[in-house]
């Protein structure tokens, strides 16, 4: 939980956290335990919600089974009879009767049938229902709820999956990582919720930017990292500096008075995966050269030899 809000993986997390060191009044451990609470249990609870959901779906889906199975069985009983009557020197009244039997058993086993049909479309529904509320929950634990684009643990898991297709197939494969420049200095000028704003306007951004199979996502606090599957070095240097050049020529302005703030910029670091690449090792290199850029003077793009 600590590790989630000092990265700034979630930003509700990060300022309940920062609230602690001002609630002197509050056991710490209370306060803890609530913010944990709030912002992992919820989905947990969905979980839940959903496993009761399921198992009363298949627990009715069995009942109706077994009572499908009984009527079937019933059925299969009366033709058995039928065939016994059949074969013996049966007076014709005791036949119609007969008949009769088999005709009533039938329809009530086609009713049932229908019904069983009626009720497996019935839970069909029932769980696609649910499978796509899975997605979402799915998909929720992998976006970053300020910026709506993926977070840390998305990140990580398409890294490892493009460093491997591209090391299979020797294809190029990019990183960058970008971090808002004096970020800090933006919020404590104009606050946190224009600082919010300007992560926001960095995110969508970096997606105008971007196309294809090219990922987004947040690193952390105010950096963003982008996957550039099937692009060289110099390709994804080209991609930066587009990045870097949109997000200086923008504006932001206060809605209310109409003032602007002052020009956000970016530092981007670059690097190109290699064949015996792990992921740990691409980040290194792309963060060794956002520092380089932010060495250099901030609102550059350096790239790795």
């Amino acid at each position: 939980m600590a590790y989630d809000g000092a990265a700034g993986n979630n930003d509700v997390l990060k300022q309940a956290l920062d609230e602690a060191a001002l609630l002197p009044d509050k056991p710490l451990a209370e306060h803890l335990w609530e913010t944990y609470r709030r912002s992992y249990i919820q989905d947990d609870e969905t979980l839940d919600n959903i496993r009761h959901e399921l198992k009363l779906l298949i627990t009715n889906m069995q009942q109706d089974m077994d009572r499908s199975g009984g009527t079937l069985q019933g059925y299969s009983a009366r033709l058995g009879q039928f065939l016994t009557v059949l074969g013996a020197s049966t007076s014709l009244r005791d036949m119609q009767i007969e008949v009769k039997r088999v005709i009533d058993d039938t329809r009530a086993a086609e009713q049932s049938h229908r019904q069983f049909e009626a009720q497996i479309s019935q839970i069909s529904g029932e769980l696609e229902s649910l499978r796509n509320e899975l997605m979402q929950v799915k998909q929720a634990s992998l976006t970053d709820s300020l910026t709506g684009i993926s977070n840390r643990g998305a990140f990580d898991i398409h890294l490892e999956q493009a460093l491997d297709f591209a090391q299979q197939g020797r294809s190029s494969l990019c990183l960058l990582l970008a971090d808002i420049d004096y970020f800090k200095k933006i919020n404590d000028s104009y606050g946190h919720l224009v600082g919010d704003k300007v992560l926001r306007y960095v995110a969508a951004t970096l997606k105008r930017c971007l196309k294809g199979s090219d990922f987004v996502a947040r690193f952390g606090g105010e950096e963003f990292a982008v996957l550039l599957p099937d692009t060289d070095i110099h390709g994804a240097y080209a991609v930066a500096e587009k990045i870097r050049q949109a997000i200086c020529s923008g504006r932001l302005k206060d809605m209310n008075s109409g003032k602007a703030y002052s020009t956000v910029t970016i530092s981007i670091g670059v690097a190109e995966s290699a064949g015996d690449d792990r992921p740990r090792d691409l980040i290194d290199r792309a963060d060794r050269m956002l520092y380089q850029a932010k060495s250099g003077g901030r609102n550059r793009c350096e790239k790795a030899a």
